[in-house]
């Protein structure tokens, strides 16, 4: 997509990208090509670098980290 401006999250970097999930537009330090998200959306959906989607929270209790009904 060609869009022009500056990057709706740092407010200085040349806008390459628009976020699938909110449309905000991003420059390229500030969008996952993976997912198609900017880093706010990506941080709030729980993806990113290091991030373990099976991981039990840390407020789980102890012993319960499945549900069965």
């Amino acid at each position: 997509m060609s869009v022009s401006g500056i990057c709706e999250i740092c407010g200085t970097g040349e806008v390459r990208h628009t976020c699938l999930r909110c449309a905000q537009l991003v420059c390229d330090e500030h969008f996952d090509e993976d997912t198609g998200l900017c880093v706010e959306c990506l941080s709030d959906v729980g993806g990113g670098q290091g991030q373990n989607p099976n991981r039990v929270p840390d407020d789980a209790p102890d012993g319960v980290d499945t549900y069965e009904y």
